[in-house]
């Protein structure tokens, strides 16, 4: 282990970002999370969350309160991307960074962009891939939302990037976001606007480190690996930490999840399962039931407390329900099977799938266990009211690096997202994204910038 772990990462960092030493299958990946970041961002602008951060920071006009709004809204929906083991959705906070950092700059190429945001994720995701231990995120395990505790460094490694800090104050940044790391996970089982809020802070507290590093202000060099930093601070020595985040070519951006649907990760292959189950012919009538075998320590986020998983009390709670996003599925939802479309606003579920979901019942697993977190699988059995019964085993759900969603996908996804909001206008901006892909070095970011100034 390096005596100064901030220091060894800022190097690899900034040697990868200005010697354009991030491989093309990386990029690649990372402009996919870029467009549907993007789209996830457009389409929780009109969530509670969103307005309580724009009314908070309302006088306000610097990136960081661009980095707040942007952040929050790429996590509102919980409909942005993630990663197993670690559990991290990098691309809520580094996007929104980017985004908000590059439009108070001279227009950077968007290879530029592209590249500093494939580094600030893959050090986010880094970091909780180092939180992992025994098969679990110790982060989760702690009650800590491992974005909020990982991403705000892999943020400050973004902004400073771009902002062209040399590595000595990119190290300071990275010391200084390791402070700024923090948030708890209750809000995913009771409610409350803070846990989307998270991917804003995270941002913003990205930004903010980059900018007192580059005032001169100093931080601890072992604030990651030393006796009071990171590691133990966040981890309590249960895990170790090598690094830097060097990748040899197996870049940790390329196993990260595009979500197909609008929920808790830890649902979505009981969403899979559920659709086959209705493409076979079975309905969550009277009579019906559906039993879902999981892995057993996502029953804690998806199945309890019963009575906020069969009766939860918003649309947002609904999300984290896995008897509700199921029985969406099953009656027929929109998307790409459960879409947003299926939530009304801040509204409850309504009495037919309410009724549905009281149908369904969750149960740990032992197979889905063994496989978790690397796979997150589901085992399900559906017995009609006639006794019939039908069966479907999930290992590996749609949207990962072993099952990726299709380019008609992306863009139903994308579309799904954005057109409620920009009309026809949206095909423009699908098209101006696409151009992190080829290079171009005006569309892209300069899309990107309009759309901040209306977003934010």
């Amino acid at each position: 282990m390096s005596a100064e772990l901030s220091r060894a990462v800022a190097d690899w960092a900034h040697a990868a970002y200005t010697k354009s030493e991030v491989p093309d299958a990386a990029l690649t990946a990372a402009s996919e999370h870029l467009v549907d970041t993007v789209a996830v961002t457009v389409a929780g602008l009109g969530e509670a969350p969103v307005g309580s951060m724009r009314r908070a920071t309302r006088n306000r006009s610097d990136a960081g309160r661009f980095a707040l709004v942007l952040g929050t809204a790429a996590h509102a929906l919980d409909y942005d991307n993630a990663q197993t083991p670690s559990l991290v959705h990098p691309s809520c906070v580094i996007v929104p960074t980017a985004i908000a950092v590059a439009r108070e700059l001279p227009r950077p190429g968007a290879r530029e962009l592209l590249r500093a945001i494939t580094i600030g994720e893959e050090v986010s995701l880094w970091l909780g891939e180092t939180a992992v231990a025994d098969g679990n995120s110790v982060l989760f395990d702690r009650g800590f939302h491992p974005t909020a505790v990982c991403t705000p460094i892999g943020a400050a490694v973004t902004a400073g990037l771009l902002r062209g800090i040399p590595p000595e104050q990119l190290a300071h940044a990275i010391g200084a976001a390791a402070s700024l790391s923090g948030g708890i996970l209750e809000g995913n089982r009771t409610g409350g606007q803070t846990k989307p809020m998270h991917a804003g802070f995270a941002a913003a507290a990205g930004i903010l480190a980059t900018d007192l590093a580059a005032a001169g202000a100093t931080a601890a060099p072992t604030a990651l690996e030393g006796r009071f930093g990171f590691l133990h601070a966040f981890l309590g020595g249960e895990a170790t930490m090598g690094g830097p985040p060097e990748s040899a070519g197996a870049w940790r951006v390329r196993s990260v999840t595009t979500k197909p649907y609008p929920t808790n990760g830890f649902t979505h292959s009981s969403i899979d399962a559920a659709l086959q189950l209705r493409q076979q012919g079975f309905r969550l009538e009277p009579g019906a039931t559906l039993r879902i075998g999981v892995a057993g320590p996502v029953l804690r986020t998806i199945a309890f407390p019963e009575t906020a998983k069969y009766a939860p009390p918003t649309s947002y709670a609904a999300r984290f329900s896995g008897p509700v996003v199921v029985a969406i599925a099953v009656l027929g939802g929109s998307g790409l099977g459960v879409g947003l479309a299926d939530f009304d606003g801040e509204n409850p579920p309504g009495d037919a799938v309410l009724a549905a979901a009281a149908r369904v019942r969750f149960e740990a697993d032992p197979y889905a266990t063994a496989a978790f977190p690397d796979r997150v699988m589901s085992r399900a059995v559906g017995t009609d009211s006639d006794g019939r019964q039908y069966r479907v085993d999930i290992d590996t759900g749609r949207g990962g690096p072993d099952n990726p969603l299709s380019p008609r996908d992306l863009r139903t996804k994308f579309d799904d997202c954005v057109t409620p909001r920009l009309g026809a206008a949206t095909t423009t901006l699908w098209n101006a994204l696409q151009d992190t892909i080829t290079g171009d070095d005006t569309a892209c970011v300069a899309a990107l910038s309009t759309l901040a100034e209306q977003l934010g």
